[in-house]
């Protein structure tokens, strides 16, 4: 992709993911979990923050359901006006759609950990780490302040672009992981 902009690389990178069959976003998605599952940073964290996610964003149920039954706890987002909190759930029936039509938490026992592994969803990213969140600056915010957690995107291979420009309040991932490689 030729193009800088962030607006126009948001758009051609959803049209792309939004135009991939099932069997496509399963096959890449598996192997994305995979080479999650090991990292180190999934080994050694019992605690886990991931978005569920929609449509044909890189599957994350596998990776909730692989930490639950390793014992690990899972913590979920939900979105306070422009203040995003996780909170802990045990199975999926903690949760229902939300904002944005989002799976998120019925409760509002906030529980944000201090340690673990986060999932940073994301529209775009480049080889340097640079990250196009879906525009709400909702992870940028709650990672100012939660900055101990260890930040691994899940991206198809297609979502890593030339470059982004990037902000002074751009958080970046620690690690992006997509069905090819890892970059960290």
């Amino acid at each position: 992709m030729d193009t800088t902009d962030k607006a126009e690389i948001r758009r051609q990178v959803k049209k792309l993911r939004n135009e991939m069959s099932q069997d496509d976003c399963r096959r890449r998605s598996e192997s994305i979990c995979q080479s999650f599952f090991s990292l180190d940073s999934f080994a050694e964290n019992n605690c886990i923050c991931a978005y569920i996610s929609k449509g044909n964003e890189v599957d994350t149920i596998p990776i909730i359901e692989k930490a639950w039954s390793e014992g690990k706890s899972v913590y979920v987002p939900k979105v306070y006006g422009e203040i995003m909190h996780f909170i802990r759930i045990d199975s999926f029936d903690d949760v229902a759609k939300g904002n944005f039509g989002i799976m998120e938490p019925v409760s509002d026992a906030i529980s944000d950990p201090e340690d673990g592994v986060i999932i940073m969803p994301g529209v775009a990213f480049d080889a340097e780490l640079n990250r196009i969140g879906f525009g709400g600056g909702y992870y940028d915010r709650y990672l100012e302040s939660h900055s101990r957690l260890m930040k691994v995107a899940l991206a198809y291979d297609f979502q890593i672009v030339r470059h982004i420009d990037s902000e002074e309040n751009d958080i970046k991932p620690d690690l992006i992981v997509t069905e090819k490689h890892i970059i960290s």
